[in-house]
């Protein structure tokens, strides 16, 4: 597994994807939704980025996360999901039965959520723990 985290840098750029397309990979979980500023921003990159992947890779198994929400504004949050969704919804429109989508409010699970970062943002060791718990089976699910 590589993590291509880029320390909160990473933004939906094109030549991003294009060199993460230049990978020998088995599948790519997509989840760059925290670094984008708003909902506008996201809705201009998140599914261009998606789309050069696929170009590249048509049988690669991408699992689409978005953020965990601790957003002030639920409007902004649920605006953000819903571009995500649509880029998984338009691809499974588009006939590809190798995307996968995670909401990203169920990855902390229902007990104890604010107890699974550092800031509201940042995953503690219960936070990681959680998400791998929700992640694995959808990534052993798409590679196997």
């Amino acid at each position: 597994m590589v993590n291509l985290g880029f320390g909160g840098g990473a933004r939906g750029e094109p030549e991003v994807a294009e060199l993460i397309s230049s990978l020998a990979m088995s599948a790519f979980i997509m989840d760059y939704d925290h670094n984008a500023p708003d909902a506008e921003f996201l809705n201009k990159t998140h599914e261009p980025f998606f789309n050069i992947i696929r170009k590249a890779h048509p049988s690669l198994p991408v699992i689409i996360i978005s953020r965990p929400d601790f957003d002030d504004d639920p409007c902004a949050a649920a605006a953000r999901r819903e571009v995500i969704r649509v880029t998984y919804r338009n691809a499974l429109n588009a006939g590809d039965r190798h995307v996968s989508l995670i909401n990203g409010q169920e990855l902390f699970g229902e007990t104890d959520r604010d107890a699974c970062t550092v800031d509201t943002c940042h995953p503690n060791d219960l936070g990681f723990m959680r998400m791998a718990e929700r992640i694995f089976p959808v990534v052993k699910q798409a590679l196997f």
